[in-house]
């Protein structure tokens, strides 16, 4: 009976012990990230979180990229390779974008978007655009 339950605490311990070792990215997210990463990414396994200089990045596991400035607002959404969720370019883009990217019928072909105080980048297999936001103009600043 005594090696029942000191078997018993041992395990327990043990337990005890993996779960505090253990570096869930998820809980370290702020608040206003993770209703992001829900809300836009919500089969992927958070892989890693990183405060940087001007913000921080999380780490979809294999997937997307995601950096946001010190507010937690994105700055930048790199698919890496995977193409970035509609509902994502439909509420997070401006509608002219949308649209104009909707018109092009590429809106399931956005690998990356990235943004600074006016302009939106927006990177597809081959080519990008970029959206300035004060004039509401639409360019090609590469292809490739």
């Amino acid at each position: 009976m005594k090696r029942n339950t000191l078997t018993s605490l041992a395990l327990f311990v043990v337990i005890i012990m993996m779960g505090a070792c253990g570096n869930n990215a998820w809980d370290e997210l702020p608040r206003s990230i993770s209703s992001f990463v829900s809300e836009y990414f919500p089969y992927g396994e958070v892989q890693s979180y990183t405060e940087i200089n001007n913000g921080s990045v999380v780490k979809i596991k294999n997937g997307a990229t995601l950096t946001f400035d010190r507010n937690y607002e994105w700055i930048d959404v790199n698919g890496n390779g995977t193409v970035l969720p509609q509902n994502f370019l439909f509420d997070k883009l401006p509608s002219t974008l949308y649209d104009y990217i909707e018109s092009m019928e590429s809106v399931n072909g956005v690998f990356r978007v990235s943004r600074s105080a006016n302009i939106i980048n927006v990177e597809f297999l081959n080519s990008a655009i970029t959206y300035d936001d004060d004039t509401g103009t639409i360019t090609y600043p590469s292809a490739s």
